[in-house]
């Protein structure tokens, strides 16, 4: 069980490279202190099979979150669906829930936000271009059955997160088809969670599919965004300074909708695959075949940061991804993981110590400053 490894089709509309009008269209409020006490300073520790098994695994890995400055660590759960034209999904058993690795991380002061997650092995079939996001019915007894599947699921992790005082769950990640047509399943299953869990709420929507679909933020706590936005066109190997301007687009759009919502964001998932397409198509798993560039991956870091740290909004980051142990597969010289690279001591010295000093024009700012997480 492995968590999915495409997020297809970008939307590059909103990541083309913005001018200072379409930067200054978003501006209001100062942008608040950064990193700010509430703020998720987060990275994501992946498990192989999302049970963390192994404190010889974890406990280290944990460590060096510590080390770099990490405040918040995502942990994924996984449930199998093992046919998407079938609404059957497979939990794992009760006692293979993270409670060990979760308490380990609370010794050491971290707090928690659980991701469960629906995969299927469909996804990585030769050839297949499918992925949660094709999880879709014709039929609303099938969408019914579904979320009867479902929310038994994501139920049970809610239940368990709530007896390891797991700080905040998300009850979703773009599942696009099913927040686009069933938003009164999601209100449901927001309730039901909340009968069972009493700390923040979130849903983890796909950046480039979801930002303009997804209708129940009110329910939840925190706008959830898997960020993997296009910052194309941006030539071959764009400076900070580039990239800065170039996430002005997602900025504003992502402004608008707390506003809207009245709801702060949490980036809860960002990543660069550390190759040289990385801000051309940052959701696209990279291969063997892809040539390395991890300074323009740390480069990528630290737009991010800068134009999160613009943003009164913008309340945290989850860099995806540190292992908990090695994993075969991708080589880790292209892998999103910034261990080892210069996007590790990027995020580190942005978790340890903030921005550097400056006095920046704030970057896609809220028109009002929503409640922190």
């Amino acid at each position: 069980m492995i968590p999915v490894m495409l997020h297809p089709g970008a939307a590059l509309a909103g990541a083309v490279l913005v001018g200072a009008a379409l930067v200054g269209a978003a501006l209001a409020a100062p942008a608040a202190p950064f990193p700010s006490a509430g703020f998720h300073r987060g990275a994501v520790l992946s498990s192989w099979d999302g049970t963390y098994p192994d404190p010889q695994f974890y406990e280290p890995a944990l460590d060096r979150m510590i080390a770099r400055g990490v405040t918040w660590v995502e942990m994924l759960t996984f449930a199998e669906q093992p046919d998407l034209a079938r609404p059957e999904i497979r939990a794992e058993a009760p006692d293979r829930f993270p409670h060990a690795a979760i308490e380990a991380a609370h010794r050491r002061g971290l707090k928690v936000l659980l991701k469960p997650d629906v995969w299927s092995r469909q996804f990585y079939a030769p050839g297949s271009t499918l992925w949660r996001g094709s999880i879709r019915y014709d039929d609303a007894a099938l969408w019914g059955r579904w979320f009867e599947q479902y929310g038994a699921f994501i139920r049970a992790q809610a239940q368990a997160a709530a007896e390891s005082h797991v700080e905040m769950f998300s009850v979703g990640l773009e599942y696009v088809e099913a927040t686009r047509t069933q938003t009164a399943r999601w209100r449901a299953l927001i309730a039901d969670v909340r009968s069972v869990y009493k700390g923040t709420l979130t849903y983890a929507a796909d950046g480039n599919h979801e930002l303009d679909t997804v209708q129940f933020w009110d329910a939840l706590d925190v706008i959830g965004i898997n960020g993997y936005f296009a910052l194309s066109p941006v030539g071959d190997s764009p400076d900070v300074d580039t990239l800065v301007h170039a996430w002005g687009g997602p900025f504003s759009r992502l402004a608008e909708l707390s506003r809207r919502f009245a709801r702060p964001v949490v980036f809860t998932e960002a990543g660069f695959p550390s190759t040289t397409t990385a801000v051309r198509t940052p959701w696209k798993w990279p291969t063997g075949a892809d040539t390395p560039d991890p300074g323009l991956q740390a480069r990528a870091y630290e737009s991010l940061l800068i134009a999160c740290s613009r943003a009164s909004f913008c309340q945290g980051l989850y860099w995806w991804k540190f292992y908990e142990r090695p994993e075969a597969g991708t080589p880790p010289a292209v892998d999103y993981t910034p261990e080892g690279k210069p996007a590790d001591a990027v995020l580190t010295r942005w978790y340890r110590e903030g921005p550097p000093p400056s006095t920046p024009t704030p970057l896609g700012s809220s028109s009002r400053e929503p409640g922190r997480p």
